[in-house]
């Protein structure tokens, strides 16, 4: 089996606030392989986002990352200097954002910022810029092109401003692209559209996704692996399948549950009780511990004052929770992390 592409590994990002450091993203462990899809899931807060921007080194002030690794084909991300990050970013790790109206720049025309980008990259010309440009946007379903590349971000709708951001993150035929809630904007119309996008171009071109969504229907229809996020820690981690069959930490059961389904009988959708921990103010023990219905009454007290580790459930599945821990006499197996 070939090395995966991207490592993250014990990834930590720490926001200095009035009220303490907040720790947004804590000691994340992850792989991503080529051509695959990987989903981050969990509720808003959850460290999502910051973990994206964390690996894309885009980490906004006062945040900073304070530990990790971050190895694209065994090159530490992390170590480099800020021209040889610069060379990386946008060309083999590129980005689309959630937002694209604040992402592109109201005062320039789609095509000149797109063009700059292989301008930058790939050393073109002007000409032959605009002539990369004009192909690409056709490629990702621009109609005319042409003239479509002297429009400004402002004359454009939401869905074919997406497709701008996507253009300009495939222009250089990314191996990593990291996809934050592309969709959340869109109707779902259009969010399909874009989607099937994504899933195209990663086959013409084999780029592997990191894909942030709160939506469970997007995980099931783009996902070939997921990772559940909760206060900054990843709880679960499956394959695509084997997380929607087969849920272990009752975090993901919870969100699982709180999916209407077709044809049944539901007069209201389930609800998780209480909130995400403020980043400042962690309570001890599991974090989903003062939310969790069903943490073991016998053993309450371990749940509420040490902190699982992300253990190996099954083949490939990972959980962080005391009552899929191994027990004692398992103790002297390997438990391996993502």
């Amino acid at each position: 089996m070939s090395e995966p592409i991207l490592q993250i590994r014990n990834l930590s990002t720490v926001f200095s606030t009035r009220a303490g450091d907040a720790l947004a993203v804590d000691a994340v462990t992850l792989d991503l392989n080529a051509g695959e899809t990987l989903c981050i899931v969990g509720e808003s807060g959850c460290g999502k986002s910051i973990t994206a921007l964390s690996v894309a080194g885009l980490v906004p002030y006062p945040g900073k990352v304070v530990g990790g690794e971050v190895l694209l084909t065994g090159a530490d991300l992390r170590k480099m200097t800020p021209a040889e990050t610069a060379k990386v970013r946008g060309n083999r790790l590129s980005m689309i954002f959630q937002d694209p109206s604040s992402a592109l720049n109201p005062v320039h025309t789609v095509g000149k910022q797109i063009a700059e980008v292989y301008r930058l990259h790939k050393g073109m010309d002007a000409k032959q810029a605009e002539a990369a440009a004009v192909e690409l946007l056709g490629a990702v379903g621009i109609p005319d092109p042409q003239r479509r590349m002297k429009a400004y971000p402002h004359e454009m709708s939401g869905g074919m401003a997406q497709r701008i951001m996507i253009a300009m993150a495939l222009a250089c035929q990314p191996e990593v692209l990291i996809a934050d809630e592309p969709t959340t904007a869109l109707d779902v119309t259009i969010q399909a559209q874009i989607l099937e996008l994504m899933r195209q171009l990663q086959k013409d071109f084999g780029t592997a996704i990191i894909l942030i969504t709160h939506d469970l229907g997007v995980v099931a229809e783009m996902a070939d692996h997921v990772a559940v996020m909760y206060a900054g820690q990843i709880v679960e981690y499956a394959d695509v399948r084997t997380l929607f069959k087969s849920p272990k930490h009752p975090y993901t059961q919870a969100l699982l549950r709180s999916v209407p389904s077709m044809g049944a009988s539901q007069d209201m959708l389930e609800v998780i009780e209480g909130r995400v921990p403020q980043l400042t103010n962690l309570p001890e023990g599991c974090l989903f511990a003062p939310r969790c219905a069903v943490r073991r009454t016998a053993d309450e007290s371990r749940c509420t004052t040490i902190t699982p580790d992300l253990l190996r459930v099954g083949p490939g599945h990972h959980c962080r929770c005391w009552l899929t821990a191994p027990s004692a006499d398992e103790s002297s197996r390997e438990v391996e992390l993502v």
